[in-house]
């Protein structure tokens, strides 16, 4: 196989638009899908971190999608379009040449696969990264406070995903948890 990235070149650090002036969008609706589709067909690389529930359920399920550019953030709200999220995203994810960034992707990887067909090419993974580094902590919330002076909100790490509505609060930890790891 071929790998995208063959002549590395040192590229400087893009500064990103301070949380609270990156707007963000909850697609909820198959058109809503389908434009956030085009949108990452016009970028080089995005970040993807998911919700998932397994609370009295063997196998679990994927509660909520995030995906992040540069400029903008998504809620994906699975439960409404599982059965189109493979159709419209599968291609993307599969993309050589755009990177996917994610931390601590194992079972990310996985419930992608499992829950709607999607397979991964070109990930780069924050946690994977700190461990060739051996860097003295792993964690979403150690990186973002070291490399971004971002302090991560873990408050909802652990909540049921499946609520819906989804409260305000749990949509803004959502767009704020993991921005754009």
């Amino acid at each position: 196989m071929d790998f995208v990235d063959k002549n590395l070149i040192e590229k400087k650090p893009v500064n990103l638009l301070p949380l609270e002036e990156t707007s963000f969008k909850i697609v909820e609706k198959v058109k809503d899908l389908k434009e956030l589709a085009a949108t990452l067909q016009s970028v080089e690389e995005f970040a993807v971190d998911l919700e998932h529930n397994q609370y009295r359920s063997f196998q679990g399920l994927t509660c909520l999608m995030q995906i992040s550019t540069r400029t903008e953030d998504y809620i994906v709200d699975t439960f409404k379009l599982w059965d189109h999220i493979g159709p419209y995203l599968r291609e993307l994810f599969k993309d050589p040449k755009k990177k996917k960034v994610m931390h601590g992707a194992d079972r990310d990887i996985i419930w992608l696969q499992r829950d709607f067909g999607i397979y991964v090419c070109n990930l780069f993974d924050t946690g994977q990264a700190s461990r060739v580094l051996k860097l003295e902590r792993k964690s979403l919330e150690f990186l973002l406070k070291h490399y971004c002076g971002v302090a991560a909100n873990k408050e909802y790490q652990n909540a049921d995903w499946r609520i819906r509505p989804l409260p305000d609060v749990m949509t803004r930890y959502a767009t704020s948890s993991d921005h754009r790891d």
